[in-house]
């Protein structure tokens, strides 16, 4: 069974100390440096590249083998999440538009790496989580400009021109460069080499990189009151909620679609975590200036861990639950 690594455990409080940093200099300093916008992109490029580098897009058909529980993790990832987190906001964020959006932003994109952990963990179906993978990334990427546009765009006001510009960039470009640079490897080194020390370095630079890219973010932003800040309550309930509701929402469709106990376990966390730094650039290019976004981003993987543990922990007392509904209809 796998365990989570302490580099996953630490990750979501390097990242928010990062941010926390990058605040406390600029509101110490005042410092003007327009040129760090540039570095900021580049390590943002730098970052959702290592994201996209594992995914295999050979294993794309293989999830409609389960078609029933891949067309409901679809469903709730694609329709029902976006639909969900808007309202969700609208109902405690509306007098916060930029958290408003940064949340949108979080909860839109499925995660694509780590859930496999929890998943394992609870002892759910490793291999259909896998499976998904390259749906998860592909439709996010396809469908974002369009969740931007009338999802944000009701929010605040945006540039779909800008928006579009930002997920060829940040997400598109990256995703093409990554499967050639993923296929050059493997050619030339093995598919062992690729999956476990090239892997392993690449996962080391990401959190480090994302680190400097937050830091650099939020030093190249003017400085944010305390009175703003003062409002992340809201935004910590929000999640919490989010989490939560997605949590039971997994269990009970579990339970009416006859899924088994292992199909349920990887429906709840390929549902449940997200993807934040695939929308950290999308965010910078498409809302400068709105350093409240960003931190509503971050906060998103503070509050996942704590809650994906938790999830881990408790699913298998569910398991005899919901294995009795399938052992009802044999």
């Amino acid at each position: 069974m796998s365990r989570i690594s302490t580099k996953d455990k630490e990750k979501p409080f390097i990242l928010i100390g990062a941010a926390i940093l990058g605040i406390l200099i600029q509101n110490l300093f005042k410092i003007d440096l327009p040129w760090m916008s540039y570095v900021v992109e580049m390590g943002v490029f730098l970052v959702i590249l290592a994201v996209m580098l594992p995914v295999e897009i050979k294993d794309v058909g293989s999830a409609f083998r389960k078609v029933k529980p891949t067309f409901l993790v679809i469903f709730i990832n694609f329709i029902f999440i976006p639909v969900f987190s808007w309202l969700m906001g609208w109902l405690i964020l509306k007098a916060y538009p930029d958290f408003w959006v940064g949340a949108i932003l979080y909860t839109l994109t499925p995660c694509i790496g780590w859930y496999l952990i929890f998943t394992d963990l609870a002892e759910g179906n490793v291999a259909w989580g896998i499976s998904l993978l390259p749906w998860n990334i592909m439709l996010q990427i396809i469908l974002m400009p369009f969740y931007l546009h009338f999802l944000i765009g009701k929010v605040v006001l945006i540039d779909f021109i800008t928006l579009a510009k930002s997920v060829v960039l940040f997400l598109m470009a990256p995703f093409i460069l990554g499967f050639l640079i993923q296929k050059y490897v493997i050619r030339k080194k093995g598919r062992d080499y690729f999956f476990n020390p090239f892997k392993s370095v690449v996962g080391e630079f990401k959190l480090w990189a994302l680190a400097v890219v937050i830091l650099s973010m939020f030093i190249s932003q003017k400085p944010l009151s305390l009175s703003e800040i003062n409002h992340v309550g809201l935004l910590i309930i929000f999640l919490i909620a989010f989490f939560l509701v997605l949590f039971v929402i997994a269990l009970f469709i579990g339970r009416l679609f006859n899924l088994s106990y292992a199909d349920t376990v990887t429906l709840s966390f390929t549902t449940t975590a997200r993807n934040s730094e695939a929308v950290i650039g999308v965010a910078f290019a498409a809302f400068p200036g709105h350093p409240l976004v960003y931190m509503a981003i971050i906060m998103g993987p503070i509050i996942e861990l704590p809650v994906l543990l938790f999830v881990a922990k408790i699913l298998p007392r569910f398991k005899p639950w919901l294995n009795s509904n399938i052992n009802l209809i044999k």
